[in-house]
């Protein structure tokens, strides 16, 4: 008798073994994420997602991700619509185009495929989500606070640099966060005292312009905006022609050579957009998930360029910012 139940409990042990290994093994977790970005470079944030998930347990090996970089408006539409008709699990958007035309899209087609957006300037105010406690809806994610931290911008650079007398404003109409910072560099200036002239950067005459209007003691500040991203080089050579400092929004741009920013970095961004992913993942509806400020900002300051510039900064703001030196440059004209 003892024989038999000694048997009988082998026999399920062993099948218990056998399908746990089976189960655990053979059937292994595995996500596939859809990655909408507008032009490479925000490439870093897609690097710091991946660095994240790592940091979180994660094994990479355990998801598909599905990349769709877009150069244009165009393009992007058409990038959304393959992404949309492929099966995922969550979709993550590097950026503010990026995830208002997929809301758009996805509205239109009636989908509802879970997203994270890793750093969106007043998504809120862009009608992206309906409230930053209770976003609502398929999406959650970063609030990357670059239109708020606009008018802070413009006083960093007048305080930075003391001789300014008036700053070109780079911004794109067809952003509305760009406009939006707009108004907040505008409130700013008002009670800096500061004159302000504007360019828009969707005229092909914008460098034209500036050449025409340049004058000593001016400076350039930058709002958000993915074409204003991808003109970096152009600004930088413009800084380096006219030997006026810049002030920018990323840590890539002081690297590239801006003469300063102040804001979140794209790697941040993405990596803080991970806990956004693995809550998804688990089961969490993003339409009870909090929106996130920014977990770091920084006021970067790159020492090489305020060399070749020859401009002369306030010594208290070297307290509260970080010198860097310049990685990359475009050649100077």
């Amino acid at each position: 008798m003892k024989t038999k139940w000694f048997l009988f409990f082998l026999i399920i042990f062993t099948l218990s073994f056998i399908l746990y290994s089976f189960f655990s093994f053979d059937k292994e977790v595995h996500f596939k994420v859809g990655i909408l970005m507008a032009g490479e470079e925000r490439n870093e944030k897609y690097n710091g997602l991946k660095s994240g998930l790592e940091d979180l347990g994660y094994d990479l090996n355990q998801f598909d991700f599905i990349v769709k970089s877009a150069d244009n408006t165009i393009s992007l539409e058409k990038k959304i619509k393959e992404l949309l008709e492929t099966d995922l699990n969550l979709i993550v958007t590097l950026g503010g185009i990026e995830t208002t035309e997929l809301k758009r899209e996805m509205e239109r087609r009636g989908e509802n495929v879970p997203v994270v957006f890793a750093g969106v300037a007043a998504p809120m105010e862009m009608g992206i989500i309906n409230d930053y406690q209770k976003p609502g809806g398929n999406f959650t994610g970063i609030n990357n606070y670059h239109t708020s931290l606009s008018g802070k911008r413009l006083e960093l650079l007048c305080e930075l640099i003391p001789s300014i007398e008036r700053v070109l404003i780079f911004y794109d109409p067809d952003v509305v966060v760009s406009k939006l910072s707009l108004q907040k560099i505008e409130e700013a200036a008002d009670v800096l005292s500061i004159t302000l002239k504007l360019f828009d950067i969707t005229n092909p005459n914008y460098k034209k312009e500036i050449e025409n209007t340049t004058r000593e003691n001016d400076a350039i500040l930058i709002l958000p905006s993915f074409r204003i991203e991808s003109l970096t080089g152009e600004i930088t050579a413009l800084s380096y022609n006219y030997h006026i400092p810049v002030m920018g929004i990323y840590e890539n741009e002081v690297k590239a050579g801006y003469t300063a920013s102040y804001g979140t970095s794209f790697f941040e961004q993405g990596y803080q957009s991970a806990r956004f992913v693995s809550s998804v993942l688990q089961g969490n509806s993003p339409s009870q998930i909090p929106i996130e400020l920014p977990d770091t900002v920084r006021f970067l300051i790159n020492r090489e360029v305020v060399e070749d510039l020859n401009i002369s900064i306030d010594a208290n703001l070297i307290n509260i910012a970080e010198f860097i030196n310049q990685v990359e440059r475009d050649e100077k004209k």
